[in-house]
């Protein structure tokens, strides 16, 4: 099963050296879309904008995903 390195991008740059195994390109999108939900939801709650993105590499270190998000909060005039 190919191994997959997700680095995060969300204000500090932290590369994946361990990877995990997945059988195809559409299990690696689905776990790169879980891992932007749990980012956000990670994120302070007092944050007025969260940014975050995703680059997911093959075993060659070729990225084959990116994926961002922004979410931007803003009080209700």
């Amino acid at each position: 099963m190919p191994r997959f390195f997700f680095d995060i991008h969300d204000g500090h740059e932290i590369r994946d050296d361990v990877g995990h195994d997945f059988p195809d390109l559409m299990a690696v999108r689905a776990e790169t879309q879980r891992a932007l939900g749990g980012l956000v939801a990670a994120k302070p709650l007092d944050a007025n904008a969260i940014q975050v993105r995703v680059d997911v590499r093959d075993d060659s270190g070729k990225r084959v995903v990116t994926a961002s998000l922004l979410a931007v909060i803003e009080d209700a005039p």
